[in-house]
């Protein structure tokens, strides 16, 4: 009897152990499909950037102007915790990937009449945080020289509507973050409106 009992529960271990592999599987498979369903990868990009500006010791040398008051830093953030919150407006950008976002965004690929470069442009009419987002490259998207995208934010408290821009070279045989800017205004309900900019140029030390 005490076998039998056992044999039972042995088998639904083995049951239920069948059934979280096959999700596991599912969902892994599900995860990569709606990872190459993604309009532009924004979160590896600046997953890699941060490697990459650790292992060259990057310094940021950043200029600030707050309503006219202008200021001047240097900061050198240590670690990845550091340097994602210093590029965390630029993370936002992410939000065209979700699914409740697919095919509001219209995909357009042209040259650019100011460059040589080649445009991949995501940009949509609804009332979205991201209005746009503009990638610029050479001969691929691998080759990647400069971001545009413009981030609306609005809660009970404020509105917001900020410029990004990133510029990007060759280093070392590859694509680095050298600078970005910021650019916007921020209106405080029942209060006066902010305009700011912040000029930030990467300096990798090794």
């Amino acid at each position: 009897m005490i076998w039998t009992i056992q044999k039972m529960f042995t088998k639904t271990v083995l049951r239920q152990i069948a059934v979280i592999a096959f999700a596991f599987i599912f969902f892994s498979c599900s995860t990569e499909k709606q990872k190459s369903a993604s309009l532009y990868n924004v979160d590896s990009l600046f997953e890699k950037q941060i490697d990459y500006l650790l292992a060259h010791e990057a310094a940021i040398s950043k200029k600030a102007r707050l309503n006219g008051v202008e200021k001047v830093i240097t900061i050198n953030p240590k670690d990845s915790l550091k340097w994602a919150e210093e590029l965390s407006i630029f993370f936002e950008l992410d939000v065209v990937n979700k699914p409740i976002h697919k095919g509001i965004y219209k995909v357009e690929e042209y040259a650019d009449n100011k460059s040589n470069l080649s445009v991949k442009s995501f940009s949509t009419t609804e009332d979205l945080p991201v209005k746009f987002l503009r990638i610029y490259y050479q001969s691929s998207l691998s080759e990647l020289r400069k971001i545009e995208a413009q981030y609306n934010e609005a809660n009970s408290l404020y509105s917001s509507k900020r410029y990004l821009t990133m510029q990007f070279e060759t280093v070392y045989d590859k694509t680095i973050l050298t600078s970005y800017s910021i650019a916007g205004g921020q209106k405080m309900f029942l209060d006066d409106s902010v305009r700011y900019t912040i000029d930030a140029n990467v300096v990798l030390k090794k």
